[in-house]
């Protein structure tokens, strides 16, 4: 079925479904909405949706590392 104009065109990196027509920031996220051969809401599964593209958000060990990061860029 072709995508509605809704759809959020991804980027070689992203992955769309075909079925539900959500586009994530990759094949993870991608997998992670797939279950049984079943689409799964993305919200419902913690993820967060910024221009159109579903990511899954940052664990705190994750953004802590990024936070040291920008701070080493800064000093």
């Amino acid at each position: 079925m072709p995508c509605p104009r809704t759809c959020t065109l991804p980027t070689p990196a992203q992955a769309h479904c075909s079925v539900c027509h959500h586009t994530f920031g990759g094949i993870t996220g991608f997998d992670a909405h797939r279950r049984d051969g079943e689409c799964l809401n993305p919200a419902t599964l913690g993820f967060v949706q910024r221009d159109g593209v579903w990511r899954t958000p940052m664990s705190d060990d994750a953004r802590q590392r990024f936070a040291s990061l920008h701070t080493l860029a800064e000093g």
